[in-house]
């Protein structure tokens, strides 16, 4: 039989305070003793300087004293006398009679200070530093560094959860950044395909100002068609803003779906958008695997990317899904040209188009829509080549 090993103890600071403070009742407790031992034995020793020869007990006889002049030996026997002090022996008798009984609070003070101060020493200072370093840190909003303390205690406990904070508040920051630098992307791009609209609309208007009643009726006609194109095509832009706008607050919605019933859902609109290619649809996975995700979401971005291998797949259009580390993988693969160099670093950007699609209709917005859905679902997009172009699309289930 297989041993098991139980995992082991993590330590606790309330456990090292209460053994701290025992240990430091004990050693007050013992070096009390022993000081008002030593009074003890200075108050004997003034006593035997005050006492005849007969007097003296022999020697290994202990003298216990009662009240000053009273003594007996270890056997019972008591003497009397009258013993004068001299003021100088008498000052210092008193000073040890009253440090016999005042050591024990002096050393249960000095012992719990110095237990205290070394406790605060071995046990908080260092992760207390730690901590007061990352908050300031943090509150400069200054998240590049690392929080680690090796104890396994309370406080240890402390600082790995302040590290998961700031891993948090890290990848906050970089996405709120990256979202910033995406909008300021997309706005230039924006800006730019603007610009050729708005000129041509431009031109127009002037050329109608300047020569409306020299042209003919059919000349009007067009330069109010081209016009009435160029305003659609802004309308059409106006709208793709607006719905990238939407993509950006969308939530995700888990819902649970066996991989049966979703593969049946991705092939009917595969078969639909690729009617006029060959389509090929294929699953790896138990077909009654549960799976918790948003199935709007994943059909939306198939729809895009099956539409996007539509437009340059010369016959045929593949559609693989399967399921893996976590992860649902959808991969759309075509027989056309492939994704040059430029496509691969650019393709998933706003409004970009390929050299071969200047001329279309499309703003090239597909592949960032499906960038931005996958990365909501917590996956992501990856472009290459194979036979064709290939497009694998992730999303966390």
């Amino acid at each position: 039989m297989g041993k098991i090993n139980h995992p082991p103890k993590k330590k606790s600071i309330k456990n090292a305070f209460i053994l701290s403070m025992v240990l430091c009742v004990l050693c007050a407790l013992l070096l009390a003793v022993v000081l008002s031992g030593l009074c003890q034995r200075g108050q004997s020793e003034i006593h035997k300087n005050y006492l005849s020869p007969f007097d003296r007990p022999d020697d290994g006889v202990r003298i216990l004293f009662g009240q000053s002049g009273t003594y007996r030996n270890e056997v019972g026997i008591s003497y009397s006398s009258h013993i004068q002090f001299t003021p100088m022996d008498q000052l210092i008798y008193n000073i040890l009679s009253i440090l016999s009984i005042s050591v024990y609070p002096i050393c249960f003070i000095i012992s719990m200070v110095i237990t205290s101060v070394l406790f605060y020493k071995r046990q908080l200072q260092k992760p207390l530093a730690i901590l007061g370093s990352a908050a300031e840190q943090i509150a400069k909003k200054q998240l590049d560094f690392q929080i680690f303390y090796d104890k396994e205690d309370e406080l240890g406990n402390l600082c790995a959860s302040f590290e998961k904070m700031r891993l948090a508040l890290q990848e906050n920051s970089e996405e709120m950044w990256r979202q910033m630098e995406e909008r300021k992307r997309l706005n230039a791009a924006f800006s730019h395909d603007l610009r050729t609209p708005l000129t041509v609309l431009k031109g127009q208007s002037e050329l109608l100002k300047q020569y409306a009643p020299k042209m003919t009726a059919e000349k009007i006609a067009d330069t109010s068609d081209m016009m009435c194109r160029q305003i659609a095509r802004l309308e059409a832009y106006v709208q793709t803003m607006g719905d990238l706008q939407r993509l950006e607050d969308i939530e995700v919605h888990r819902q649970p779906i066996v991989l049966g019933e979703l593969f049946q859902q991705l092939k009917q609109v595969g078969e639909a958008i690729c009617c006029e290619k060959r389509f090929f649809c294929s699953v790896l996975g138990e077909e009654k695997l549960l799976l918790t995700l948003d199935s709007a979401i994943v059909l939306q971005v198939l729809e895009n990317l099956l539409s996007n291998a539509a437009r340059f797949a010369k016959a045929e259009i593949a559609l693989s899904a399967k399921i893996q580390d976590g992860y649902l993988y959808l991969i759309v693969s075509d027989d056309g040209d492939g994704f040059s160099k430029k496509d691969l670093v650019n393709a998933t950007k706003p409004f970009y188009k390929a050299v071969s699609e200047t001329g279309q209709k499309h703003f090239g917005m597909g592949l960032n829509i499906c960038k931005i859905l996958c990365e909501k679902h917590g996956g992501f997009i990856r472009l290459g080549n194979r036979s064709g172009a290939e497009i694998t699309a992730a999303f966390r289930v």
